[in-house]
């Protein structure tokens, strides 16, 4: 039974998004190979956008294409991971700087709203997928107020892939609970449009993110 794709693309970049999502999620095992045949059938499309999509994700080191015997399913490691987080980290330094301007009142706060509604996920036992889009939102409230585009656009390509990472890795209580604080540092650095502290609280915050992830991740939890 074929897989069928709905989304609002272009139809190659919503196989591409389809197959990484999969790969991601260890629909594909690392090592397994696919064929543009297998992929084509289990999607519903035609191979052509099946070929751009292995091309473009061969460039992002989720697969290795193998002359006439389809592609193979790289692993997503710990190097992979600290990779992603590396890049996030100096996305949003660079992202949360030209915010910074436009950071009025009004912003800040939505922001504060937005943090105490993670602070009550926090003092909860039941909280789930919730958690990571009032996360989002937290974030992405900050980056539309950015000025750089091409860095906004990475941002939300390798965001992403952690957001689909993190449906299988779920933080924990106590690190939603650090969260918060971290939060707050990042609302006060924008608030006193102060850069050094701004650069101290994303770095903090992107480090324990990733220390936290890893933790999970070498468990396999």
């Amino acid at each position: 039974m074929s897989e069928k794709i709905v989304a609002d693309k272009t139809l190659a970049a919503r196989v591409t998004d389809k197959l990484r999502e999969d790969i991601i999620n260890n629909k594909f095992e690392a090592g397994s190979r696919i064929t543009i045949k297998e992929i084509s059938e289990r999607y519903g499309v035609s191979p052509m956008p099946v070929r751009e999509a292995f091309r473009t994700l061969e460039g992002e080191k989720f697969l290795e294409i193998n002359a006439y015997k389809g592609a193979t399913v790289q692993c997503i490691d710990e190097s992979f991971v600290r990779d992603v987080y590396g890049i996030l980290r100096a996305l949003e330094c660079l992202i949360y700087e030209s915010a910074m301007a436009d950071m009025d009142t009004g912003v800040i706060r939505q922001l504060r709203y937005l943090n105490e509604q993670i602070r009550i996920y926090s003092a909860s036992t039941e909280f789930g997928l919730e958690y990571v889009d009032m996360n989002t939102k937290f974030h992405n409230t900050i980056m539309e107020q950015g000025k750089n585009a091409l860095a906004l656009e990475q941002y939300f390509y390798y965001h992403g892939i952690i957001r689909t990472l993190r449906k299988r890795y779920f933080p924990k209580q106590e690190r939603i609970r650090a969260v918060v604080g971290q939060h707050e540092a990042l609302i006060n650095a924008l608030e006193s449009r102060d850069v050094i502290a701004l650069k101290k609280a994303v770095d903090n915050h992107v480090t324990s993110a990733l220390e936290n992830f890893l933790s999970q991740f070498a468990q396999g939890d």
